[in-house]
């Protein structure tokens, strides 16, 4: 554990639109605004999402679901930090959309996201500078994890 926000915090706020590819739109306005360690909230609405799963077991990222159909993002968590000098997204999200055949009529579903397309996304990034936050492989794991400082 360290103390990333050791001069300032700052916090955006902003919408993505249009079809445009949510992941890669919160990496780039991280790398714009010079954010290396942050958090981020999501709401709004996609029309598409990949969820990916990792096997602890196995230590293998299994074949990604998608789905393709208007979603409503229910909660979306995600941080950034460095990857290879460059920030990185890790987005998590939970989603629902109508169902007829389930017995509520709506089905909820979530997991980590590999990629989506937004129809309206709002989102806000939490910025922490001071200290940023690395990803380096993480042997037990097989993982590119936080750092660990004491």
């Amino acid at each position: 554990m360290k103390q990333v926000n050791l001069t300032r915090t700052r916090v955006f706020m902003g919408r993505l639109t249009g079809g445009v590819e949510v992941v890669g739109a919160l990496a780039a306005a991280a790398a714009a605004h010079q954010v290396q360690s942050g958090t981020l909230e999501l709401l709004g609405g996609l029309h598409e999402v990949e969820l990916t799963t990792y096997d602890f077991v196995t230590q293998q990222r299994l074949k990604p679901l998608v789905w393709q159909r208007p979603l409503e993002i229910i909660a979306g968590h995600g941080t950034i930090s460095l990857l290879t000098g460059q920030p990185h997204v890790h987005l998590h999200l939970t989603l629902a959309f109508r169902d007829d055949a389930a017995a509520a009529g709506i089905t909820v579903i979530g997991g980590h996201c590999g990629r989506a397309l937004a129809f309206a996304v709002e989102f806000t990034l939490t910025a922490y500078d001071g200290n940023p936050m690395q990803r380096t492989w993480h042997e037990e794991t097989g993982l590119m994890l936080w750092e660990n400082t004491p």
